[in-house]
């Protein structure tokens, strides 16, 4: 029998119950920290990036997260704003308190802007006359020809766009998927990330929560925003059992070495990070599908030595 989707809210909850049994089995997403004195140190742009889009609050967010409260939340979940106007307005109940939250209050609580950009939408990508794809897709692979049409595999990306579409795809959009090709939402939020043009983060992240409830299956995401969020409400979390991040959930030094990149001491260029010799492989820039596969990183570059 084919499963029916459970709707916005999550259905009626039974008495007695906290949520909507359909949530019970559902993993939930911790959210990640960056360890910015890394990416600092390693020369990587990203702190940089984020400072100019005043997100680098957002990405040191290191707070206990309740697991019972997440699936509370999103089983209790709808949207009571104006759909006609793209006027976004979550509601949900939590230990019998009503709460609603806009972008606008979103970003106080994240301490992130809440203007610009509110494109939302991960199979195509906007109808906008000043968003040429090409173009987008030229700043991530500067040394591909890049056309409409390509797959945009990430294994094509260099170290730190590599890393930042990573931290876009587990942090900013959380998904359970995996990591292999990027969509039209991750290009464009990573376009915006490295250009420095104003992006409505709390937008996507409301819109992100929406769609967590709009699926069966699937992982539900932000269980550390979440945490501030009901922080701000004065939501007590008494006896709950709180789950915290693991050291896997911090993006390093040893995030780049498990993607297959090795740190290298150049004595010209400094310390580069290069794809490990035989450990990624590398796909030419076709449409879906192609299966064209060569070997990465055989051309031997200046003498380098392993970095401290």
């Amino acid at each position: 029998m084919p499963k029916t989707k459970h709707s916005s809210h999550g259905g009626k909850v039974p008495a007695g119950q906290r949520y909507n049994s359909s949530y019970v089995g559902r993993k939930v997403l911790c959210g990640r920290t960056v360890d910015f004195s890394f990416t600092t140190g390693d020369k990587f742009n990203l702190k940089q990036w984020f400072d100019v889009l005043g997100w680098k609050d957002y990405f040191t967010i290191n707070a206990p997260y309740y697991i019972e409260f997440v699936k509370e939340i999103y089983s209790n979940l709808s949207n009571v704003g104006d759909d006609c106007n793209n006027v976004l307005e979550l509601k949900t109940k939590v230990n019998r308190v009503v709460i609603k939250f806009d972008d606008k209050i979103l970003g106080q609580i994240l301490n992130v802007p809440s203007t610009r950009s509110r494109f939302f939408e991960t199979k195509k990508w906007p109808e906008d006359p000043e968003l040429v794809l090409e173009h987008c897709l030229r700043v991530l692979y500067p040394n591909e020809n890049v056309f409409g049409g390509m797959a945009k595999p990430t294994n094509l990306l260099g170290a730190e766009h590599r890393l930042l579409h990573h931290i876009t795809s587990t942090h900013i959009l959380p998904t359970s998927g995996g990591h292999e090709k990027m969509s039209y939402q991750d290009l464009y939020i990573m376009w915006h990330v490295v250009t420095g043009k104003p992006l409505n983060l709390p937008h996507l992240i409301m819109k992100n929560m929406l769609r967590a409830t709009s699926k069966v299956e699937g992982a539900l995401p932000y269980g550390m925003v979440l945490t501030k969020i009901l922080s701000h409400f004065g939501i007590v979390f008494g006896n709950e059992v709180a789950s915290r991040l693991d050291v896997g959930d911090i993006y390093n030094a040893s995030s780049l070495k498990r993607m297959g990149w090795k740190r290298v001491f150049d004595y010209e260029k400094g310390v580069q990070w290069l794809p490990k010799e035989g450990g990624r492989k590398r796909k030419r820039v076709e449409g879906e599908g192609d299966e064209d596969v060569e070997e990465q990183g055989q051309a031997q570059r200046k003498k380098q030595t392993p970095a401290p």
